[in-house]
């Protein structure tokens, strides 16, 4: 293995790594908290700007097009990547609504203004980072990094597990209601089951909300206390019969008992991550880097393409080699000819038509399948096979159909079956073949 690009995945690992593990409880509980508004009919609204806005649309069509079985669609969107799309999706956004702002690198002040406006507007802030001093979110998850494409990666396990996470607490109807129990005209009993400070979370009836503990001295989990419109008024006497009806937690209201299971989940799930990174080949990168190189000091470009989540991959590459100074472009960038061609033409065409009008024969293309079989993204590699073009790919499972392929230039597999972590191992895959292949000199 080549010792500057297995450093790199040793850092990739070192920060994932700590970085969930010191995040883990409040990944948790921001996931419970999103829940809590999906079911109340929210939106999640996800912005970005540059290599971001990948990300923000990323986010957005994992969310809406989920890709494992039995999981519900959830209502998100990505406006469009400048101050203007962000401050008026935020400024028509309802206070149920969610607001997921991204950065890679330093202080983006079209996100903070997103972040700001969406937050005066009622709804739930939540802000991926780097390192900063400060973020006007209900939420802000800083990951420790300099190095922008080390951030990004982390980030995207992060909304992975969000979203991955998110459906937990469907599963568990009792732990989405959260009505007021101490709003009524009249004073109740609850019992205390969680304290923060000078907070305490109460439960009645399978219910629970948090209340101001102040006129009430030295409390403790598992007391009984008077609340009433939001405060604790005094602490009850034990209840002599209460043996007879111990607190049971069960999968319904015990929210700290899921939000157990919610952290050891996001740990494992980066165990997973980074086994994935450490099977990469290394030498496959570095010998695809070195033609990708070779291309574009001829002249040629970059043109990539995927679906999905794999568009946004597929444009996020093309965004980080354009910031090294080389031409490239993503094919999905251009939603008015992709549509236009799948109306058209048929979507499996999408690709292949653009590919018939743009290609050039020094030009490398990067196609991107989680599944390797896309009939579209089949039909790109062919059109440019038979135009000259370098072939590169980016797969998962076994290969899929691309494996079959045996006039393939380059096919990186991530070997795994799961959609979400393989795409991670995607990013990190291209991230280093774009840094392997460095910028002009």
């Amino acid at each position: 293995m080549s010792a500057p690009l297995a450093q790199l995945i040793d850092e990739r690992e070192r920060v994932l790594a700590s970085f969930l593990e010191g995040e883990q409880d409040r990944l948790a509980r921001v996931c419970h908290e999103m829940a809590l508004r999906f079911a109340r009919g929210g939106t999640l609204v996800a912005f970005g700007t540059g290599a971001a806005a990948t990300d923000a649309a990323h986010v957005a069509v994992e969310f809406m097009h989920p890709v494992i079985v039995g999981k519900r669609a959830l209502p998100a969107i990505a406006p469009s990547n400048d101050a203007t799309g962000a401050a008026s999706t935020a400024s028509v956004g309802r206070p149920d609504d969610i607001a997921l702002g991204i950065e890679h690198g330093p202080p983006d002040p079209a996100v903070d203004r997103f972040l700001h406006s969406s937050r005066r507007a009622g709804l739930f802030t939540i802000a991926l980072t780097g390192p900063r001093d400060g973020t006007d979110a209900d939420h802000a998850f800083a990951v420790p990094s300099r190095d922008p494409q080390v951030v990004q990666e982390v980030q995207e396990t992060s909304y992975h597990v969000l979203w991955e996470l998110v459906h937990v607490f469907f599963e568990h109807p009792g732990l989405l209601t959260d009505s007021c129990i101490t709003c009524g005209d009249v004073a109740v009993e609850t019992q205390v089951v969680a304290l923060d400070g000078s907070t305490a979370t109460v439960e009645r009836d399978g219910l629970r909300e948090d209340v101001a503990t102040d006129l009430v001295e030295d409390v403790h989990v598992g007391d009984r206390v008077l609340c009433h419109a939001g405060v604790a008024l005094e602490r009850l006497p034990d209840d002599p019969s209460g043996f007879l009806y111990p607190f049971l937690g069960s999968g319904e209201t015990d929210l700290e008992q899921v939000l157990a299971d919610v952290r050891a989940s996001t740990v494992r799930k980066a165990q997973d991550a980074i086994a994935l990174r450490r099977a990469i080949d290394v030498g496959e990168i570095e010998r695809c880097a070195a033609d990708l190189r070779q291309r574009l000091e001829q002249g040629g470009r970059l043109i990539a393409f995927g679906n999905g989540g794999s568009a946004t991959d597929a444009q996020d590459a093309a965004c980080d080699l354009a910031a090294l100074g080389w031409p490239a472009v993503a094919l999905t960038d251009d939603v008015a000819t992709v549509t236009a061609v799948g109306n058209d033409v048929g979507f499996d065409k999408v690709f292949a038509r653009q590919l018939i009008a743009l290609a050039r024969p020094a030009d490398v293309v990067l196609a991107i399948s989680t599944s390797g079989s896309s009939p579209n993204v089949i039909a790109g590699l062919e059109e440019a096979h038979r135009r000259g073009l370098m072939t590169c790919a980016l797969t998962g499972y076994d290969g899929g159909r691309l494996a079959g392929l045996d006039w393939l230039d380059h096919l990186l597999i991530a070997r795994s079956d799961y959609i979400p972590r393989l795409q991670e191992a995607h990013a990190t895959m291209y991230h280093l073949l774009l840094e392997a292949v460095g910028g002009p000199r």
